[in-house]
């Protein structure tokens, strides 16, 4: 559940953000392409029910985790500057993993202790998906940090002294006027960055697959 916290967090924190600065979309429309994953999770945590009956909690939440780690894979695969309908396909993607995964965790350890306590193991599990959420916030925010930050001291010689610091770059995407060159040179960094919080969704997801493995 921590592992899955985490991962929520990676589109949750960067996806709204790239979306305007990268894709060059509106505010209201890189909120729909966030909330695509809540089309898919509701569904298919309604149907982790049947499924977990035929084959258990543990393997239904690997099915979950394997669909979450193949649609964060496929934002490896999306070119600058990332069409809006592949995002939204990797979203629905991961709402269907999230929604495999979710549903399972929860009821297999409510089913396993005895009535008395399943308000401890309900309370432990909601904790544990929020302390995933602070921890992928620090590291995803870490990982994006570092790979724009190093992205702007990679940058051209004739670029580097107009490029902003860090905390200023979506300031200066979302501003009109900004220079062509700058601009682009900044949207490619804010991609790659981006890449760079993905992949390590990806492994975030490939260590819950091994702490699922590891179930009973």
């Amino acid at each position: 559940t921590i592992g899955m916290g985490a991962l929520t967090m990676g589109p949750n924190m960067f996806l709204p953000v790239f979306a305007q600065s990268v894709t060059g979309v509106g505010a209201i429309a890189a909120g729909f392409i966030l909330a695509s994953m809540s089309i898919t999770w509701p569904l298919s945590s309604s149907l982790a029910g049947n499924l977990y009956l035929r084959i258990g909690f543990r393997n239904t939440a690997l099915c979950g985790i394997i669909v979450a780690i193949i649609g964060a894979s496929c934002f490896l695969l999306v070119r600058f500057p990332g069409p809006v309908w592949q995002l939204v396909a990797i979203q629905m993607t991961l709402g269907a993993g999230f929604g495999l995964i979710s549903t399972p965790l929860l009821v297999g350890v409510q089913s396993t202790v005895e009535w008395g306590q399943r308000g401890v193991v309900t309370g432990a599990n909601m904790f544990s998906r929020y302390f995933g959420q602070s921890l992928g916030a620090a590291v995803f925010a870490a990982i994006f940090n570092s790979g724009l930050s190093g992205m702007l001291e990679r940058a051209p010689a004739n670029l580097r002294a107009e490029l902003p610091g860090v905390n200023k770059v979506v300031e200066v995407l979302q501003r009109h006027g900004s220079d062509p060159e700058v601009g682009l040179y900044l949207r490619e960094a804010f991609f790659h960055s981006t890449r760079n919080v993905y992949l390590g969704i990806v492994i975030a997801g490939l260590i819950t697959v091994v702490i699922l493995l590891r179930t009973p």
